[in-house]
């Protein structure tokens, strides 16, 4: 008897007279005077097994190959992971004093709120009394964080931005294994500007971007034009009374 199409349930012996082509049923032989029966016969239920348990198998296999790829580019578990900066922020922009108790307070209410694979990281740098401030939360597991609890970790950080550094500017940004999934932005006295989506802006970049410009017309106005020797054999032009108007 065969359960379709692959293996069956059971063996019956039968006896076939070959004159009157008379079947009987007869008990089991003796081993070794009958044939064994085919594989599928003795061994087709593995291959139903086989195919309800192969997903079971593959799929996590697949998932540690390509954790196991990941990891060897930006780390993997609790370890935090080495991510590029841009370039020069880490020239201008230094972890004080005030930056570091941030960080350790931020890091002990995460781990209050059950986000204990989360790093913080607290930089700032200084133009002309204009201080700005960069605090990133960066988790391998972000990816599986609902926007809801994004949203929940931005104004937490928020929170404690506002008590310490209230008068400054300050990006805050969460990060997953690569990309941003968290940005937020204050001007000094002003109000926080939010966005949570899968890939949002880089708070490094932008921190950088804003104390450049800062700079720009600073450094433009400090240092004027130096003026132009004149060339081997001419005399000096006197200034005109129009240019020295």
């Amino acid at each position: 008897m065969f359960w379709f199409p692959l293996f069956s349930m059971g063996t019956k012996y039968v006896q076939a007279c070959t004159r009157c082509n008379l079947h009987s049923e007869a008990p089991p032989p003796e081993p070794g005077s009958v044939p064994l029966a085919p594989l599928l016969h003795r061994r087709g239920f593995m291959f139903p097994l086989g195919l309800l348990l192969l997903p079971c198998v593959v799929f996590p296999l697949l998932g540690a190959l390509t954790s196991g790829a990941r990891s060897v580019s930006t780390g993997s578990g609790e370890v935090p992971t080495e991510v590029a900066q841009p370039a020069g922020f880490n020239e201008r922009f230094s972890a004080q004093p005030e930056d570091e108790v941030v960080e350790k307070k931020l890091q002990a209410l995460f781990e209050e709120m059950g986000m204990r694979s989360v790093t913080l990281e607290a930089h700032s740098a200084k133009v002309e009394g204009h201080v700005i401030r960069v605090v990133t939360a960066r988790s391998s597991r972000l990816k599986k964080v609902s926007d809801g609890d994004r949203i929940r970790l931005l104004e937490a950080m928020e929170a404690v931005a506002d008590e310490h550094f209230a008068s400054d500017e300050i990006f805050l940004g969460l990060q997953g294994r690569l990309l941003w999934g968290g940005h937020s932005h204050r001007g000094a006295g002003e109000s926080w500007s939010r966005v949570v989506d899968g890939s949002t802006p880089n708070p490094e970049t932008d921190a950088l971007l804003a104390l450049q410009q800062r700079e720009g017309p600073s450094a433009a106005g400090a240092e004027p034009d130096a003026p132009v020797a004149p060339s081997a054999g001419t005399e000096p032009v006197e200034p005109s009374a129009a240019s020295a108007e």
